[in-house]
């Protein structure tokens, strides 16, 4: 078998680039005997860089990794993946004390990081243009059905924290997200939890997701200012959340459970007595809060991100004392940092001498990598001249070098060895090979891993054992899916959401916003290229400021005039709709709404969204929307 080199090759690559001294060959020991345990694993202090923002792990924690992989009989037995104890603590890095050495370190991961982005990024473009590729796909997309078919997972303890004293030194803020259970288990089509039952058509799933929240400390005690190993038990005791223990926390949103159920079925492609993925998520109760304290904070916050990325490339020359007494050492920063990383290099760029010298070191770069892509295995001489080579270039002329050689080699018609890509005078690489090679350098692959397609990584017998458990046939064609029939089927309800605003955490609501019994759904049939998609609300209700006076309703369904039962707005989306009566139809209905006018809380809405006139508002607009597009694009990929 084949899959133990896999799985061990994935996990080296993956938990490689997080986790500190990561012993490699226990990992390798635990997955081939079926269970792989690791215990206090510590993470890197740069494992954030791919978020590009100035921050860094000050501590972090796992507590334990566990896996279970049966493989004597992977096809009917449950894998098992356990993660407990999870504590990550976040600090600026303008926080930390600058170590060159170090920081050179991080910055070479990184930009391997980067570099082998491109390549997979580049790899990828290509195996799209193959033609081959939707007969792969539908066997990676049964294997992976398998693979949740027979998973169970359970994740818990887990707290990630922020601390920042450099935005305000006197009114230092935390902000963390905590999860004390997420569970997926198999369970029967009552939903309740059994052992897999390899003669059901239908697997069910049961996702059980317990004390999630997220809270804004304002004037915040520090968890940094302690020992790494203090740090992480003061993590661990505050996510605590009791009656009996008194909160430490300012919530933004209050801890929330929820529950998804899953059935699928694996034979969709045949069968359509049932979707392919039916998926229903309850949310019992969702509370979010804001108070003035915190919305100053989070503004002086997104601020200061940007000031601390611009400060980054003068950090190693920042002094270590106060401004008060010493400002010539502070002068001779300002003129020192200006000259190194402003004047300096962009002299020296355009210098004929610097010139001629980076030419030089790209032509070589560019022939050693025309070296190693045309060679079956790089020698260890080669590696280390590449590697030589790309400290003193950046990844734009890394990557317009790898870009030269490789089309000087295919001019010359050298055959192009490159794991997980397709050869020219090659039978098309299988799903297999791109994913020896996801996640890390493809020069650095294990030895146990092989490369290659699927007929060579396995046997006849356990191709067939293979295709057999998961539903798979190399000869059957994609069928003519009916028109009515839905493949896919997302079902949402939500008991109740509330939004708050206050002025002061102990104070009442300046105004409270709250949505009641929430359903949407999300229907796809692909033998129509259709997607209909529902959503019904049943309360809407917005309570104004209470001074001396009761709340006052400023908007309510409740005293509308509505028919018992009757939901106050339904919209209704759908494309192609079986009646064949539009290609596009939207169908919205709502019951009247009460809607009053305060004065006072209007006032006092207007007054909590206002600035501090120390706060500049414009910069702070253009200096951070353009991280929240970034971060908003790397979260939702």
């Amino acid at each position: 078998m084949i899959f133990e080199s896999v799985v061990v090759d994935v996990l080296n690559r993956f938990l490689g680039d997080y986790v500190v001294n990561l012993d490699r060959s226990q990992l390798k020991l635990g997955i081939w005997g079926g269970d792989a345990v690791l215990k206090n694993l510590e993470i890197k202090e740069n494992a954030l860089s791919q978020l590009d923002l100035p921050f860094k792990v000050r501590a972090g924690h796992i507590g334990r990794l566990e896996l279970k992989i049966p493989w004597t009989d992977i096809y009917t037995k449950s894998v098992e993946a356990t993660l407990d104890g999870v504590y990550l603590l976040i600090v600026p890095t303008a926080s930390m004390k600058f170590d060159a050495e170090k920081e050179e370190k991080q910055l070479q991961e990184a930009r391997q990081r980067e570099l082998q982005r491109i390549e997979e990024t580049k790899l990828k473009a290509a195996e799209q243009e193959n033609p081959k590729l939707e007969k792969q796909d539908t066997f990676v997309e049964k294997l992976v059905t398998q693979v949740i078919k027979n998973l169970q997972v359970k994740i818990s303890n887990i707290h990630v924290r922020y601390e920042d004293h450099i935005t305000n030194p006197n009114c230092p803020l935390s902000f963390g997200v905590s999860l004390k259970n997420l569970s997926l288990q198999t369970a029967d089509n009552n939903w309740k939890p059994t052992l897999l039952d390899e003669h059901s058509k239908l697997f069910f799933k049961l996702v059980q997701l317990n004390n999630l929240f997220a809270y804004w400390n304002v004037n915040s005690v520090l968890f940094s200012n302690h020992s790494a190993d203090e740090a992480r038990r003061c993590l661990e005791s505050s996510m605590e959340i009791r009656p009996s223990v008194p909160v430490s926390h300012d919530f933004i949103f209050r801890p929330i459970s929820a529950n998804a159920k899953l059935r699928m079925n694996p034979r969709s492609d045949v069968d359509f007595s049932s979707p392919k993925v039916d998926l229903m998520v309850n949310l019992s109760e969702v509370a979010i809060e804001l108070n003035k304290p915190q919305y100053i904070s989070i503004l002086e916050l997104l601020g200061s991100v940007d000031m601390m990325s611009r400060n980054l490339p003068y950090r190693k020359y920042r002094p270590e004392v106060h401004v008060h007494g010493n400002a010539h050492i502070w002068w001779k920063y300002v003129i020192t940092g200006i000259l190194e990383v402003d004047v300096k290099p962009h002299l020296h760029m355009w210098s004929w001498k610097h010139i001629r010298c980076h030419r030089k070191s790209v032509k070589c770069y560019k022939d050693l990598y025309k070296t190693k892509i045309t060679s079956k295995k790089a020698n260890e001489e080669l590696l280390k001249q590449l590697e030589g080579e790309e400290k003193s270039l950046d990844i734009f002329n890394i990557t317009l070098a790898r870009q030269q050689a490789e089309v000087e080699a295919s001019k010359a018609g050298l055959r192009i060895y490159r794991p997980g890509m397709e050869m020219e005078e090659e039978a098309s690489q299988g799903w297999l090979s791109w994913m020896w090679n996801w996640g890390g350098e493809a020069e650095t692959q294990t030895k146990e891993v092989k490369t290659g397609t699927l007929d060579e990584l396995l046997t006849v017998n356990e191709k067939a054992k293979l295709y057999t458990a998961i539903g798979y046939s190399e000869t059957a064609a994609n069928p003519n899916l009916p028109k009515n029939f839905e493949d896919m089927k997302v079902n949402f309800h939500m008991e109740r959401l509330s939004v708050s605003i206050k002025d002061k955490k102990d104070k009442n609501e300046i105004i409270k916003l709250t949505v009641g019994e929430l359903k949407s759904t999300l229907t796809q049939r692909p033998g129509a290229q259709a997607i209909k998609v529902t959503a019904q609300l049943s309360l809407f209700e917005v309570t104004g400021l209470a001074t001396k006076r009761p709340a006052p309703t400023l908007l309510s369904s409740r005293k509308a005039a509505t028919g018992a039962g009757t939901p106050l707005l339904c919209i209704l989306f759908e494309t192609n709709p079986l009646d064949g009566s539009a290609n596009q139809r939207l169908h919205a209905e709502s019951q009247p709404l009460e809607i009053i006018y305060d004065a006072i809380t209007v006032n006092s809405m207007s007054e909590f969204f206002r600035p501090p006139d120390e706060l500049q508002l414009d910069e702070l607009t253009n200096a951070t929307l353009m991280k929240l597009e970034q971060f908003r694009d790397r979260t939702a990929t």
